[in-house]
């Protein structure tokens, strides 16, 4: 009985701390994307070194949700609590891709997580939005930002490596916004 309660205690340390790094990635987050869509809608985005604090930040925030991710991974599913099934935020995640608000208010909540989407191949995610009207353009940016994020989080806590949103397309269309 001793042994179980300790696992007990151990699992629900674990949930508090994976919860505790996923509130405070999240704050790290919400700083990160109020200053990415201020150099797109308050800076020349085709000035070399805003597109390179854009990249900077972009690179960030997939670092931040990986790590969110992990954290996650961290706690089995069936002691997971709805607190932590919040995180990562999808609607965070669509605001970095800059996916237009009349696509992502299509969506019930609930309806598409980012983990579902991670699962799913380039073609089923552009099925899956275009059902919401995206155009193609939002298509290859949501899939180019999540390649970078399925790479960011399987090299998970491994050596540090840039995890920029380096795709061609990305930043092809990033740069035309």
């Amino acid at each position: 009985m001793n042994e179980e309660m300790t696992k007990s205690e151990e699992q629900h340390l674990s949930l508090q701390k994976a919860l505790q790094q996923c509130e405070l990635v999240q704050n790290m987050i919400d700083i990160s994307i109020s200053s990415l869509e201020g150099l797109r809608t308050k800076c020349a985005t085709s000035n070399d070194l805003t597109q390179k604090e854009i990249r900077t930040l972009e690179g960030k925030l997939v670092k931040y949700f990986s790590r969110q991710l992990s954290c996650k991974c961290k706690v089995a599913l069936e002691e997971r609590s709805v607190e932590l099934e919040d995180f990562p935020r999808l609607g965070h995640w669509f605001r970095i891709v800059n996916l237009r608000k009349e696509v992502t208010q299509e969506m019930s909540p609930g309806e598409v997580t980012l983990e579902g989407l991670l699962e799913l191949s380039e073609e089923q995610v552009c099925e899956l939005l275009q059902k919401f009207g995206a155009n193609e353009e939002e298509c290859a940016r949501l899939n180019a930002s999540l390649s970078c994020l399925r790479k960011a989080h399987q090299l998970g806590e491994g050596p540090r490596r840039n995890t920029q949103i380096s795709s061609h397309r990305y930043t092809h269309y990033h740069s035309n916004i």
